[in-house]
């Protein structure tokens, strides 16, 4: 087992190495320590994370104060805008979550952070295959998110805006 992935050189000073060694890191994290995710995957673990807990929390119930926010929004000339690279990565999140074999063990593994032997016993599957259905998942991410940046420009997601307006 290699200390610090694929990689040759050590990330980080040896103070910053003492501290994360001292610190219980996520699985995804572990498996990229062990060599068994690259440190690409990693990255789109991230991403993919990312996106899923920016759905998730759009459509949660919360209260809040409207006056807060009266003139703080995020609008330009009355019309909410959200980024292109936003809108970008919502659609290659679906698509990608469409392609996916058994995506209920995929993303556990990646949205809720369960590890590999945890996810492989709930779907009841060898941790190879989990293993394997996540490495598979992950490397398809980029290609995912390229084909939708050559599909959507700033001008569909303003179109699309015009229409909501």
């Amino acid at each position: 087992r290699k200390e610090f992935g694929r990689n040759d050189v050590a990330p980080g000073t040896p103070e910053t190495r003492y501290h994360a060694s001292r610190t219980r890191q996520g699985s995804l994290a572990r498996l990229f320590v062990a060599g068994d995710i690259s440190l690409d995957q990693l990255q789109a673990a991230a991403e993919i994370a990312g996106v899923a807990e920016r759905l998730g929390s759009d459509v949660q119930v919360r209260t809040t104060s409207v006056e807060t926010r009266v003139d703080v929004s995020r609008a330009h000339d009355g019309a909410f805008f959200e980024s292109l690279g936003a809108v970008r990565r919502e659609v290659a999140y679906r698509r990608w979550c469409a392609t996916l074999p058994e995506p209920g063990v995929v993303l556990a593994m990646i949205v809720e952070d369960v590890g590999v032997r945890e996810a492989a016993r709930r779907w009841r599957m060898r941790n190879s295959r989990a293993k394997q259905l996540l490495g598979h998942a992950l490397d398809r991410w980029f290609d995912t998110i390229g084909t939708v940046v050559k599909e959507i420009d700033a001008a569909d997601v303003l179109a699309a805006h015009a229409g909501l307006i």
